[in-house]
């Protein structure tokens, strides 16, 4: 009886850090050095919502190497980030079969660019990226999530060839 209690305990405290170290690996990719801040110090990226037609990767943040295709922590202030762009929405790709989804991802493979963005955002503001794609020309869009107001516009050429 003594060992089955000792082995619910430890069952209970092993399914107990499981969870916690579920939810913290969860939260948004940090774009910035140093510990943690907590939400309201900090301004939340989407790249990827619903409503965008293109894909957006955060690749870095002031030269900080980050990797983000859903939410990004950020100071606030000017920032500048890098983005891989390709033709299709996460949207897109979730809805496509099987074999629309390889043809997407080729595609996407061969009109993928790179490119930088400068945007001021504000702590406790989410933020997203939309867009569109009409080949050979990217319209990305710095936007507010809550009401999608257009904070900045920038037009990129896809330069088609492998990435």
């Amino acid at each position: 009886m003594n060992l089955l209690n000792l082995l619910t305990k430890a069952a209970v405290v092993l399914l107990a850090s499981v969870c916690i170290l579920s939810i913290v690996a969860c939260g948004p990719v940090k774009g910035y050095p140093g510990a943690t801040r907590p939400a309201a110090d900090v301004a939340t990226l989407r790249a990827n919502p619903f409503w965008s037609d293109i894909l957006v990767t955060v690749r870095a943040v002031d030269g900080l190497k980050v990797n983000s295709q859903i939410e990004l922590a950020l100071l606030p202030g000017e920032r500048t980030l890098t983005i891989d762009l390709g033709p299709c929405s996460l949207q897109s790709l979730s809805q496509a079969g099987r074999q629309t989804r390889q043809m997407l991802g080729m595609t996407n493979a061969q009109w993928r660019t790179t490119t930088t963005m400068t945007v001021s955002v504000e702590a406790g503001v989410e933020y997203a990226f939309g867009g569109r794609w009409s080949e050979p020309e990217y319209t990305v869009e710095f936007q507010r999530d809550d009401d999608r107001s257009v904070l900045v516009t920038k037009r990129v050429t896809g330069t088609k060839g492998s990435y």
